[in-house]
C-alpha cells in the first residue's frame, strides 16, 4: 500500500497525529492478514485494482457476523482485543478510506455503504436537560426513560453490530465555520459514536461498544431533534451523515448550503439579508495604526476579542456581516464617516504591536467605500439638542440594551461597537437632518423596515410531546397567530392554557429560548404606567420610566431577525382600554412598523410595535366577575378555544407514568366526562366554557399517595368548589354530584 502518501492524505483532510496513526496502522494490518482474511493478493493496491476491496469488506462483514455468534475470527485482526465489534466497524471504514485515496473520490459511495445497514442517532439526555453521556460511555450502554411505544419499537429493533452515536441537536448563529449570512443554522453535536453488543428487547436499552478514540464535531443543517432516528444509505444526504459521523470524511458545507433544502437563505445566489446597522466608537488622534495604512479608520474594525479583566465584550464583532453599514463615531466629538463592511470577523487576527492589546487574539473585520460625513454630526447634535436629546434618554431608559451612550447622555466606557435599532438610527437621523437639511447615508427618512423574523425549529413536533393537542389544531393556532400577530386562547379552568402557551410560543419562536419570552398577568389594579409607560417616584423627585410590554419591545427591535412572544394571562381581568392606551392601534398586524410609529402619553420617543412581537392573551371563559372584552379588542385579535381532552393518549399516558391504575383513569375520564355533559347541557346557567379540564388531574399522586387517595383529594379540594360557585344555587344538585364522583371504586 502507499503507506506514506496515505498518511499525508489523511491529515490533508484534517485528521490530527493519533487519528492519522490509528487509521493508517488499522490499514496496514489488513494488508499484512490478507492471506488469512482470504484474499488472494498481499498489496492493498492490488487488491483495490481486482475489485475494489469487495472481497476484503466481505471477509469483515463476516467476521462481525462471527462474533455476534459467539465465534473468535476477529483475532485474525485483533488478537486481544476485547471490544471486537467496534474495532472491526472502524477497521472496515477505514479501508474504505484507503479506496476513497486510491480513487481519487470525495463521494460517499466509495466508502461502500450496504443498504441494508442501519444506523442510529439518539439522544444523550434525559427530559432535554438531564446530561447521561459519561455514564454512558462508562457504563456501556445508551437508554431511554419512558420511551413512547414508536420509540420502544425502535428500540427493540436494534441489532447487534449496528452503528450507533449520541447527539444533540441546535440551532446557531455565532462563531460558525462559514458564512451563515446572519441566519440562524440547524446544529447536530455528535458526543460519542459506537456498535451495539447486546439487546435485551425490553425497548429501553441497549449495551454499546463506545468508541474511546472518538473526539465530538459539529454538523450541520441536516439534523432531527427527536431522540432516536434511524438512518439507512440510500440517499445522499442520509449517505453524506453517515460518512461523517462514522467514516470521519469531512462535512462538504457548500454541498449543502446549495442545497434546494438550505439554498434560499445560504445558496452562493440567495438573496442577500437585510444590512444591520453598527455604530463603532474609537480613538483616532494619536494612534498611527487607525490614522493611516492597512488598519486606518474606515479601512478595517479591529478590536480584542475580550477585555482586560477577561470578560467578552467584544462579541458584537461577530455579528458583524458583508454587506452592513458603520458609522464611525471619532475621538468622542463627531459621528465623521460611514463604511459597509466587506467580510465577517476574522478571528485568527492578532492585536497590532504599539496598541495595549499587542500580542493578543483579536477581531478584524475589513471594510469598503468608506465615506467622510460632509459636514460630521458632532454629539452635541443629538445628545444636547432637543428634542433629540430627550428622545435618547428615554430609549435608554425604556429598556434598550447595548447603547453607546447612557441615559446621563454621556459616552458609555468601552461600548466599541454597538447596533444601531431602528429607533436609534431615526433619532440620529432626525437630528443630522436638523443639523445639515439632508439625511445619513444609507438611511432613508425613516428607519429602515425590520428584517422578517426567521423561525427556526423548537419543532411542533417538540410541543406536541407535551400538550394534548391534535396536530392539526396546533397547526392551524401557529397559522392564525403568525398572520394575526395577537391571538387569545379562552377556555374553562384547567384545560392547559398557560401551559400551552408556552408550549406553543416556543414552537412559534424556534427555540426554547426565554430571553425571547414575556408575561404578564392582568388585574384590576393594573395600568397603563405598569405596561406601557409612566412617572415613578426617585429620591430626587419623579422619572418617567417604561412599562414591561415597552421594555421588551425594545428587547425585539433590537433583534429583528428573531420572533419574540408576549403573553397576557388573564388578559380580561384588567381595564384593556385604560391598560392598553395607543396600543389598541399600534398592535394591529398591519401597524407594526416605524411608519406607524408615535409618541406615547408621556414620552417624546416615537414607538411602535416592531413586526416580530408576537401577543397571546388567556382567557378564563368560566369567571363570572369579568368583564365583557369589547369589540375594538375582539377586532385585533383572534379568538381560540380550549376545550378539556380527558380522552387524548396522552392524557391517559401522563397518568399510568405518575403511577395511576388502568382501572382508575377509565372511572376519571368516565366520571369527569359525564360531569362536564351535564356542565355544557346546563346552557342556561353554564354551558361549555365551564367545562372541567384534565390538567387538574396532571400532577399525579404525591410521594407514599395513593392513586385513589389522591383522585378523592382532587375531588374533594379542587373540583367539588369549583361546582359549588358554579351551582351556588342548586346544592342537591352539588351533593349528587359528590357523591357520583366520590362513590367507592
Amino acid at each position: 500500500m502507499e503507506y506514506d502518501e496515505f498518511r499525508e492524505w489523511l491529515r490533508a483532510r484534517g485528521g490530527n497525529a493519533n487519528s492519522v496513526n490509528t487509521r493508517s496502522a488499522a490499514v496496514r494490518k489488513i494488508e499484512i492478514e490478507m492471506a488469512a482474511l482470504g484474499s488472494p493478493h498481499s498489496d492493498l493496491d492490488v487488491a483495490y485494482e481486482d475489485d475494489q476491496f469487495a472481497q476484503l469488506k466481505q471477509a469483515l462483514d463476516d467476521m462481525r457476523l462471527d462474533v455476534r455468534n459467539g465465534g473468535e475470527r476477529f483475532r485474525i485482526l485483533f488478537p486481544g482485543s476485547k471490544d471486537p465489534l467496534n474495532r472491526i466497524a472502524n477497521s472496515r471504514a477505514w479501508l474504505g478510506q484507503y479506496g476513497q485515496y486510491r480513487g481519487a473520490s470525495n463521494r460517499p459511495e466509495y466508502l461502500g455503504l450496504k443498504a441494508d445497514e442501519t444506523y442510529w442517532f439518539v439522544g444523550g439526555s434525559f427530559g432535554g436537560t438531564d446530561d447521561q453521556v459519561q455514564r454512558f460511555l462508562t457504563d456501556g450502554v445508551w437508554e431511554i426513560r419512558t420511551p413512547k411505544d414508536d420509540d420502544a419499537a425502535a428500540v427493540r429493533s436494534m441489532q447487534v453490530g449496528d452503528r450507533i452515536a449520541i447527539k444533540a441537536a441546535f440551532v446557531q448563529r455565532l462563531n460558525l465555520p462559514f458564512d451563515n449570512r446572519g441566519h440562524w443554522v440547524s446544529v447536530m453535536r455528535l458526543k460519542a459514536r459506537g456498535v451495539v453488543t447486546a439487546n435485551p428487547g425490553d425497548g429501553e436499552r441497549v449495551s454499546v461498544a463506545w468508541d474511546k478514540e472518538f473526539e465530538p464535531k459539529d454538523w450541520y443543517f441536516y439534523t432531527y431533534r427527536p431522540t432516536i432516528w434511524e438512518i439507512r444509505p440510500g440517499n445522499e444526504l442520509a449517505d453524506r451523515l453517515i460518512a461523517f459521523a462514522f467514516l470521519d470524511e469531512p462535512q462538504d458545507i457548500d454541498w449543502f448550503r446549495n442545497h434546494a433544502s438550505w439554498s434560499k437563505l445560504f445558496a452562493d445566489n440567495a438573496e442577500p439579508s437585510a444590512p444591520r446597522f453598527w455604530i463603532e466608537k474609537t480613538i483616532v488622534a494619536g494612534r498611527p495604526d487607525r490614522e493611516v495604512g492597512e488598519n486606518a479608520l474606515g479601512r478595517v474594525l479591529w478590536s480584542p476579542q475580550r477585555s482586560k479583566d477577561g470578560k467578552n465584550i467584544y462579541s458584537s464583532m461577530l455579528q458583524v456581516q458583508p454587506g452592513d453599514v458603520v458609522f464611525h463615531l471619532t475621538d468622542n466629538e463627531a459621528i465623521s464617516s460611514v463604511s459597509v463592511a466587506s467580510s465577517a470577523a476574522d478571528r485568527d487576527f492578532v492585536a497590532l504591536e504599539g496598541s495595549e492589546w499587542a500580542g493578543q487574539p483579536a477581531f478584524r473585520i475589513e471594510l469598503k467605500e468608506h465615506e467622510l460625513l460632509e459636514p460630521q454630526l458632532p454629539r452635541s447634535a443629538f445628545l444636547e439638542t432637543e428634542p433629540f436629546s430627550a428622545e435618547l434618554k428615554e430609549l435608554a431608559e425604556s429598556g434598550a440594551k447595548g447603547l453607546f451612550y447612557n441615559s446621563r447622555r454621556g459616552l458609555n466606557q468601552g461600548a466599541y461597537l454597538t447596533e444601531a435599532t431602528p429607533t436609534l438610527l431615526s433619532i440620529l437621523n432626525r437630528a443630522y437632518q436638523a443639523f445639515t437639511g439632508r439625511g445619513l447615508p444609507y438611511l432613508a427618512a425613516d428607519a429602515p423596515q425590520e428584517a422578517e423574523a426567521v423561525i427556526e425549529p423548537y419543532t411542533l413536533d417538540d410541543a406536541l410531546e407535551a400538550l394534548f393537542f391534535d396536530r392539526s389544531d396546533a397547526e392551524d393556532i401557529l397559522l392564525l397567530w403568525a398572520a394575526k400577530k395577537n391571538i387569545i386562547l379562552q377556555g374553562p379552568p384547567g384545560v392547559g392554557k398557560s401551559f400551552a402557551a408556552q408550549k406553543l410560543a416556543f414552537a412559534l419562536m424556534g427555540a426554547e429560548d426565554r430571553s425571547r419570552f414575556g408575561f404578564v398577568q392582568f388585574h384590576q389594579s393594573y395600568s397603563y404606567e405598569d405596561f406601557v409607560e409612566g412617572f415613578r417616584p426617585t429620591s430626587t423627585g419623579f422619572e418617567l420610566r417604561p412599562g414591561k410590554f415597552v421594555e421588551f419591545c425594545r428587547l425585539a427591535e433590537a433583534d429583528p431577525n428573531q420572533t419574540y412572544v408576549f403573553v397576557i394571562d388573564e388578559i380580561n381581568r384588567g381595564n384593556l382600554s385604560k391598560i392598553l392606551g395607543e396600543l389598541m392601534l399600534l398592535i394591529e398586524s398591519d401597524k407594526r412598523d416605524p411608519k406607524w410609529a408615535m409618541p406615547l402619553a408621556s414620552g417624546k420617543v416615537p414607538f411602535h410595535v416592531p413586526s416580530n412581537v408576537h401577543i397571546m392573551g388567556l382567557m378564563n371563559t368560566a369567571d363570572r366577575s369579568l368583564a365583557v372584552v369589547d369589540y375594538a379588542l375582539r377586532r385585533r385579535f383572534a379568538f381560540v378555544n380550549v376545550a378539556p381532552n380527558l380522552k387524548a393518549s396522552k392524557f391517559r399516558e401522563q397518568l399510568t407514568v405518575l403511577g395511576v391504575g388502568q382501572a382508575l383513569i377509565d372511572t376519571l375520564i368516565n366520571r369527569i366526562g359525564l360531569l362536564n355533559k351535564d356542565i355544557v347541557d346546563d346552557a342556561a346557567n353554564l354551558g361549555p366554557g365551564f367545562a372541567i379540564g384534565h390538567s387538574f388531574f396532571c400532577a399525579g399522586p404525591m410521594v407514599e399517595e395513593s392513586d385513589v387517595s389522591w383522585y378523592a383529594r382532587v375531588i374533594r379540594t379542587e373540583i367539588l368548589p369549583l361546582l359549588r360557585e358554579y351551582w351556588f344555587d342548586a346544592p342537591n344538585k352539588v351533593d349528587r354530584w359528590e357523591a357520583q364522583l366520590l362513590a367507592p371504586l
